[in-house]
């Protein structure tokens, strides 16, 4: 009965926790961790707490999973480690955390294992965001506040990985500004506030609440579709098209018109992100070849 009631009283809270053994591989994972990262006991159960599902970085953007493992002091020296932390929700988005890790022991007084415990900590992020320069460059674009291209990779690759284990396909854009360089020249840095700022605003408020966008380049943007397929992909592409096509960018007393070429891919489990950034550029570079204002889906037959 007190074994039963304990399980209850750890399955009822709030936080997050979940316990490794000294294999770091995962053997219990609370209700409150399932709530907290997206991913199911089940997904993670028996897996290493070094794979890369969660991606634990500081706010520098150090890996800190690994050979970096926070578990590493603990299991070897059996001491109690607090940490800030930002890791990566099974839908891709990163956001922060404190833990609390702690070695467990046999009836030897062994280390076998480590708990970490761990509370959404979304209040601090804010404070991140709001006052952190160091934080703001390493994860957010500060002019668009969006991911950064540092942000935008780590998405990638948490959806590859996702992919591989669990058959979950995804899309990505890789969005130019037509004609950047000559518009640059003109307004200078009125079109980086007035119009890039736009432009992010549109792309967001156009996706779902589960796709993530971000600043890819000065004048690209990338956005990560989740669960899509080929129709789908090419539906967002040229709704972004049209969307951007339609409005006009107030700069100074005077208004200009934009175009964009936009490139679109599923990803194949043959992809590395590095291959699916290249093949992204080669499409979006087709567009701009045929004069802009263009969404072509990447495909293998030239």
């Amino acid at each position: 009965m007190a074994s039963t009631n304990y399980r209850n009283l750890i399955e009822n809270l709030y936080e997050g926790l979940f316990y490794i053994d000294r294999e770091r591989r995962i053997k219990y994972w609370s209700k409150g961790a399932e709530k907290i990262t997206g991913y199911s006991s089940s997904e993670v159960f028996d897996r290493k707490c070094s794979e890369d599902f969660l991606c634990p970085t500081d706010a520098k953007g150090n890996q800190l999973y690994g050979a970096y493992s926070l578990f590493t002091n603990t299991l070897a020296n059996a001491s109690i480690k607090q940490y800030e932390l930002l890791i990566t929700h099974k839908d891709g988005h990163k956001f922060p955390i404190s833990a609390r890790i702690a070695p467990m022991y046999d009836s030897k007084d062994q280390v076998v294992g480590a708990t970490q415990l761990f509370t959404d900590n979304k209040d601090h992020l804010k404070l991140l965001v709001n006052e952190s320069e160091e934080y703001q460059n390493s994860f957010f674009d500060p002019m668009t506040k969006l991911p950064n291209h540092i942000s935008m990779e780590m998405s990638v690759d948490a959806k590859l990985s996702e992919f591989r284990r669990y058959n979950r396909p995804f899309g990505i854009l890789l969005i130019e500004i037509d004609h950047y360089e000559k518009l640059s020249n003109i307004y200078g840095n009125e079109l980086k506030v007035n119009v890039l700022t736009k432009i992010s605003t549109l792309i967001k408020q156009d996706l779902r609440p589960f796709d993530i966008a971000g600043r890819w380049s000065e004048n690209e943007f990338a956005v990560v579709l989740v669960n899509v397929r080929k129709d789908t992909v090419e539906m967002i592409g040229n709704r972004v098209i049209k969307i951007i096509g339609e409005t006009e960018f107030t700069i100074g007393k005077g208004t200009i018109n934009l175009t964009l070429s936009i490139g679109g891919i599923i990803a194949t489990l043959q992809d590395t992100s590095k291959i699916l950034i290249n093949k992204l550029h080669d499409t979006t570079k087709k567009c701009i070849d045929m004069g802009g204002n263009k969404f072509i889906l990447w495909s293998p037959v030239e």
